[in-house]
């Protein structure tokens, strides 16, 4: 609901009849790791623009927050990648990533009212496509950002989201690496919009919850990863 709150300021978020009725249909499967429903697998169609992706959306929050509530006395603590969402083409990938992101944003700022009941590790999303998209490495991305900083780029700005996925501030987010002598060991991106927005540097040091190199992804286990399916096709020869 908070992702429709965002999108039209000035009007009140709703779900539509089926897509309540597609997240109560799957809470036992999720729940219950004795449900029948965990030995089976629908294939749904669904006109364009029809508010499937919201639907499913809304079952990953579920799930996501049940993982951490359950997981916070296990070792594990409910950490690691729950979801992976695998698509064809990479502009409908970037396009998922946007509104999927907003979701985790939502969740991140639930989880900081709620440290005790969903953890102090955030909630974060991974994009893993392929270097032509995103850098692998944070060697690449600095290359990048530097590049970008002093306008001798045309590829525009390392982060590939066009707009913050929470205020939807246009302005080109503010990226810093973080150093561990002379290497690069991550990178945050904060929102330009100091005043209003809950994921600029002002309120959050960590800024959004979008982790887009390849390496950075490996070390902190986005609980929810977007891919391509040829990302997939190299596992078998780069690990």
């Amino acid at each position: 609901m908070a992702m429709a709150a965002r999108k039209q300021r000035n009007v009140e978020p709703e779900w539509r009849l089926f897509q309540l009725a597609f997240i109560l249909l799957n809470l036992p499967g999720i729940v219950d790791e004795r449900s029948p429903q965990r030995e089976q697998v629908e294939l749904i169609f669904f006109p364009t623009d029809g508010g499937k992706t919201e639907a499913y959306l809304g079952v990953i929050a579920f799930t996501l927050l049940l993982r951490r509530m359950r997981g916070q006395s296990r070792p594990d603590k409910g950490l690691g990648v729950a979801v992976l969402l695998r698509y064809t083409l990479r502009l409908l990938t970037l396009d998922q990533l946007g509104r999927a992101a907003t979701l985790i944003c939502a969740l991140e700022l639930v989880r900081r009212e709620r440290v005790a009941l969903l953890g102090v590790e955030r909630f974060t999303i991974g994009l893993w496509v392929g270097k032509s998209a995103t850098a692998n490495t944070l060697d690449e991305v600095k290359g990048q950002l530097e590049a970008y900083l002093t306008r001798t780029s045309e590829t525009g700005s390392p982060f590939p989201l066009p707009t913050c996925p929470w205020c939807r501030t246009k302005e080109s987010p503010a990226m810093k690496l973080a150093y561990e002598g002379k290497k690069p060991i991550g990178v945050s991106v904060s929102c330009a919009n100091f005043r209003d927005c809950e994921f600029s540097n002002a309120t959050n040091p960590d800024g959004l919850p979008v982790l887009f190199v390849d390496e950075q992804i490996y070390r902190e286990l986005p609980c929810f990863v977007i891919a391509t399916v040829d990302k997939f096709a190299m596992l078998p020869w780069r690990g």
